[in-house]
């Protein structure tokens, strides 16, 4: 009876090698290189960046609930939250952006978000569009945009002048352009998101009021008849 155990005894052990070896190869193989993972942390990261037209902003999506809202932009001190004319507002300060403090405000209607606006250079769209960008970068991008002008008070902040609006309405993407008094031009001041084909509220103003005017395509500036002097 002993002498098939000469030969039983090295085949388990060489089967359980095998298994073992082969558990082992499965796991590496299942396993992708550290560099790989880098990589796709940083795709992940560079896409919760991204502003798609007529659909997000980061993880936040048109038609989220303000729960869901609330738990991609927690309220922190120094935000804040209002009812306005066009719904409810949530005012996100952007304080740990390195490159500059800036702001998300969030429209919400019936619990539901129908407005996004980035005010912030964390967010961007694909090809790169964000705040601060000029106006002339827009442009090469979009190609069938209408502007407005919003004659409301100027602020001092944004240049003491109107603010001038880029909209692309089927794409559900709007562009406004504050003025820089140092450098005397326009620069984007916050790209809007909204539902394509639908109505949007530019400053918490109805795009149906006498302070909304349609001017040229793509005019950086109101017209003389609508210049800052006159309000």
């Amino acid at each position: 009876m002993k002498t098939p155990l000469k030969f039983t005894l090295p085949a388990i052990l060489f089967s359980t090698i095998a298994v073992t070896t082969l558990a082992v190869t499965i796991i590496v193989l299942a396993t992708p290189p550290a560099h790989v993972s880098a990589q796709s942390a940083g795709m992940q990261s560079v896409m919760n960046n991204i502003i798609d037209p007529g659909a997000s902003v980061g993880q936040l999506k048109l038609g989220d609930t303000r729960a869901r809202a609330l738990e991609l932009f927690p309220q922190k001190a120094e935000d804040q939250a209002w009812d306005d004319p066009c719904g409810q507002t949530l005012d996100w300060i952007d304080t740990s952006n390195p490159i500059g403090r800036g702001e998300v405000l969030i429209r919400i209607k019936k619990d539901h978000v129908f407005q996004i606006e980035s005010a912030t250079t964390r967010f961007k769209t694909a090809e790169g569009i964000t705040t601060f960008s000029a106006p002339d970068d827009v442009r090469n991008i979009y190609k069938d945009m209408r502007a407005y002008t919003l004659l409301t008070q100027p602020s001092p902040a944004l240049g003491d002048r109107p603010l001038v609006f880029w909209i692309e309405k089927k794409r559900g993407i709007a562009f406004a352009f504050a003025f820089d008094p140092s450098r005397h031009k326009r620069y984007v001041y916050k790209i809007i998101v909204f539902e394509p084909s639908k109505e949007f509220c530019p400053e918490l103003e109805k795009t149906n009021s006498p302070k909304w005017q349609q001017i040229a395509p793509y005019a950086t500036e109101p017209p003389p008849e609508l210049s800052p002097e006159r309000y």
